[in-house]
């Protein structure tokens, strides 16, 4: 097992109506004056009045941004950042999904950062200092209530380019969770959210000799609690049961608690992000596809762990060569897409070979690096690959 220092120091409320405490909340961490970081969209509508009513009842103010994070672009964040500083805002709360949670990140980081942000990205330069920044979420997926990243895309240039903040610094003091507001999240966004938690957790998962059962074993049940929970809430989309169980398996999956002390690799989610960036097709369902094609491409290097994947999280009854035991799991996970109604080819979201070559590029831009993935060292040949076995 490799070293590693593990500390999560946000803070997680859960349950139903928590949103009504975030005033209060607030004001414990010396919030004063809040910038209420949200999409724009009319399903906040309700939440917004609440949280709002909670901000004014601990005596605070809140202030609504004109400036909707739509998309986590790094022109909206440094409109907010003017903002921040022309208001004297103290307090940055996200409201909504990744998208939201992301952008609320980069506004307080360069609320107290001055420069580029690709001095920033990656690991390229850390900082300590950043706003005091919450959340309230309302997708259960990407994992940004309890992750030290953000993504941003920077769109200055051509062709747009997503990247990865990495800070501890940007970590949410709180995150409110209540089941019971992605209830009314469309079916294809809870699917797609719930897939991409699966995806955070296979990239520490198939993590090649540094291994161990213990790890293991916590990825394989979590990945097989979200496929069932997938499954119930297809049929049930209202059950608070079920919701919470999806909420909690993203919080767990981007947490790294289920991958200390082993590498991660992260070549999946580099390939996606010029995929989504490009056709803004859903995050979550870019991985469904890149996914399935990754495995194929990449099994064979951790072979004794995707038989493990195939037997104990697909069900597949192990037989024939360990190759033929791996590939016969993959095909059940390709099948478990489909039946939940997610893409497994790029076609499907317009994507075509004549697109491979740019989007390698740009995956080689995210990742800052000359291979793709702390783990699978892809070149740019295998990406393109890798594409391939996806169209």
């Amino acid at each position: 097992m490799k070293d590693f220092s593990f500390c999560i120091p946000t803070r997680f409320v859960v349950g139903r109506d928590s949103a009504s405490q975030v005033g209060d909340l607030i004001r414990q961490y010396g919030g004063r004056k809040v910038l209420i970081v949200e999409d724009g969209g009319s399903y906040l509508a309700a939440l917004l009045e609440n949280v709002r009513d909670s901000i004014k009842g601990a005596g605070l103010e809140a202030v609504q941004t004109p400036f909707k994070a739509v998309s986590p672009r790094l022109s909206i964040v440094m409109e907010n950042v003017r903002l921040c500083k022309k208001e004297g805002i103290d307090f940055i709360l996200a409201v909504g999904g990744g998208t939201v949670m992301d952008t609320a990140k980069a506004i307080a980081f360069f609320c107290e950062n001055d420069g580029d942000l690709t001095e920033y990205v990656q690991y390229r330069k850390a900082s300590p200092r950043c706003a005091k920044v919450a959340s309230i979420v309302t997708l259960s997926g990407t994992g940004s209530e309890v992750s030290a990243t953000a993504m941003i895309i920077d769109d200055r240039s051509v062709p747009e380019i997503k990247y990865p903040l990495f800070q501890e610094s940007i970590r949410f003091l709180f995150s409110v969770m209540d089941p019971s507001l992605t209830c009314t999240l469309p079916m294809r966004t809870t699917i797609a959210g719930a897939f991409d938690a699966i995806t955070h957790i296979m990239e520490h998962y198939f993590c090649g000799p540094s291994g161990y059962d213990l790890q293991d074993r916590m990825c394989e049940a979590v990945i097989s609690s979200i496929m069932v929970n997938m499954r119930a809430v297809r049929e049930n989309p209202s059950d608070y049961g079920t919701r919470a169980q999806l909420q909690m398996g993203a919080t767990l999956a981007n947490s790294t608690l289920l991958g200390v002390g082993c590498d991660s690799d992260w070549a999946v989610h580099y390939m996606e992000n010029p995929v989504t960036t490009m056709t803004h097709n859903l995050h979550g369902s870019t991985l469904a596809i890149i996914s399935v094609a990754w495995m194929r491409y990449c099994f064979r290097r951790d072979l004794k762990k995707a038989v493990n994947f195939a037997v104990r999280v697909m069900g597949v009854r192990e037989s024939g060569s360990d190759e033929e035991t791996a590939l016969r799991g993959i095909d059940e996970l390709e099948a478990f897409l489909r039946e939940v109604g997610l893409p497994t080819r790029l076609s499907e979201i317009g994507v075509g070979p004549d697109m491979f070559g740019e989007l390698a590029q740009r995956a080689f831009q995210t990742a800052g690096s000359e291979t793709l993935g702390g783990v699978s060292h892809l070149t740019r040949d295998d990406v393109i690959r890798i594409y391939e076995l996806a169209r």
